[in-house]
Formats: C-alpha cells, structure tokens, sequence
C-alpha cells in the first residue's frame, strides 16, 4: 500500500536503547497530527486503510510499541507495561511537532490514549477508543488473551493466516480481502522459513492472575470529546459500560459496529466516516 514512509527513532529502557518503528502518512509539514496505537497484540498495519483515507486532511502517525511488529523486543520482559509505552508514545507526541494532537486507539492503545488524555497538560484533543473503555471485566480479558504469549509455528503463510482467521474471528468485519491483510499482518517469517506471530510471546510474562481492569477513575478527567467504536458482541466493552461512558465525564459518542466483537478492524466505509467526521467537528 503506497503513501506512507517507514520511520524510526529510539528510547531508552533501562540500561539499552530500542528501536521504536512506525509509519508516518500524510504531508510532512502538515500541523494536523493524528496517532494510531494498535491493541496487545497488534501493529500499526492494522490502520492502513485508516490511515489512508485521512492522508488527505492529517498527518497520520502509527506507531509499533515494543515487542510488536517492527519495533524492538525488550531484553527485560518485565519492563513491558504502561509506563513504557506511555513515554514511546510521548516520544512520538514530541517528534510530530504539535500542540495538540487527535489519538485513535485500538484496546491496549485506547488504554494509552486515556491515561494520557487525562493527564494535565495533555495534547490529546480528540480521543477515539476503538472497543475499549475505563473497566473491562476479567472474564472478557481472559477470552481476549486465551492464546496470547504462544508462540506457534506454521510450514507456509497460507497456514498461518489460516490460524489468525480462526483464533480472531471476531474482528472486522472484513471482506476476503481484508482476511488476507489482517492474516498477512499478524505474521512474521523466521529464518528457517517457516511464520509465526508478529509479536514477542515474551510479552506474557511476568504473568499475573488476570482481574477487573478498573480505570473509572480517569474518566472524569478526559476533557476532550470522544468516539467510542464499539463492537457490539465484545467481551472486553460490555453494553453497561458503554452506557456509562456515554452519560458520564466526558459522555462519549458511541458508533456501533454490529455482530463484531473485540474488536473492529476501522477498515470499512462506515467505520472510517464515522472516524473522519467525528475528527473533524
């Protein structure tokens, strides 16, 4: 897909520099920056299209956080966590030369965006959080990251996607095509030849009991309008907590995207109008 430019810069955690990759869209000079950050197990691929079809208007930013795509796997597994990618994120934030910024957010990268939205001072001016919000259940987490941490191998690509297609079901909707994409994006070929998933597996570990994840407390703090995109059979938003980040704080819109669950791919026409409009009232 053409129009974007690989880039890279690098952080320090702990005692060695990383290699923090992302993907810039749009015209380099352009001052209207949105940046997109993917879900747990995810890359910046996934917003593509989105990225794409904003070109035109923004400057898009979408970043691989460590451990995933092709960023740097972290030697230190237990460094992984928020405070982390928080300050990759803050990093980008400043590379982009704003004041001010849009942030779209899938799951874990929604989670980024509202603790950084609610800090004081923040750029964050527009917020979409894409099937996440302030609580999710535990037993929606424990569905969510069933297979997360294994590290499969397959003889071929086809068989690979093959295996992306059954365990993620629930994302989309996607066409055949966009099957593919998605296939082709959770994938990396190792050496031997064979693929694998496109993420470090070392990200599971340290493992701790999986509870409630409860961030009501800074919903209250997000002053920026929000988007919520939310996938209507989700385990990880429920219908409870859409409500009530629809009636509370900063009462997020709510753009439903039927029979998907965790979560929406933001690759159909529907799904990225209702991001394009939404970023630009």
């Amino acid at each position: 897909m053409a129009g974007y430019t690989d880039k890279n810069f690098k952080i320090l955690a702990a005692d060695r520099f990383v290699d923090i990759r992302y993907r810039e869209w749009g015209a380099a000079d352009n001052r209207k920056i949105a940046i997109c950050v993917h879900g747990l197990s995810r890359n910046c691929m996934d917003f593509d299209d989105l990225a794409a079809s904003l070109a035109s208007e923004w400057r898009v930013l979408a970043v691989d956080i460590p451990g995933r795509g092709a960023s740097d796997w972290l030697e230190d597994k237990s460094l992984y966590g928020y405070p982390l990618y928080e300050t990759v994120c803050a990093v980008l934030v400043a590379r982009s030369g704003a004041d001010e910024i849009a942030w779209v957010g899938t799951s874990m990268g929604g989670n980024i965006g509202m603790r950084l939205a609610s800090r004081p001072g923040t750029p964050i001016r527009k917020l979409v959080l894409n099937d996440i919000g302030p609580f999710v259940p535990a037993e929606g987490r424990r569905h969510n990251q069933a297979d997360f941490g294994k590290d499969p191998r397959f003889e071929s690509e086809a068989a690979g996607i093959a295996h992306v297609r059954e365990t993620r079901g629930v994302f989309g909707p996607f066409d055949e095509a966009g099957w593919q994409k998605f296939g082709r994006d959770s994938l990396r070929q190792l050496e031997d030849g064979q693929w694998t998933l496109h993420y470090d597996p070392g990200l599971s570990q340290p493992s701790a009991p999986i509870q409630n994840s409860d961030n009501w407390r800074l919903w209250p703090h997000i002053a920026c309008p929000v988007l919520t995109m939310w996938g209507t059979e989700s385990k990880i938003l429920p219908a409870d907590v859409v409500e009530r980040m629809a009636s509370t704080g900063p009462k997020s819109a709510v753009h439903e995207v039927p029979g998907v669950g965790h979560c929406p791919g933001l690759t159909t026409p529907d799904e990225i109008e209702a991001i394009r409009a939404f970023l630009a009232n």
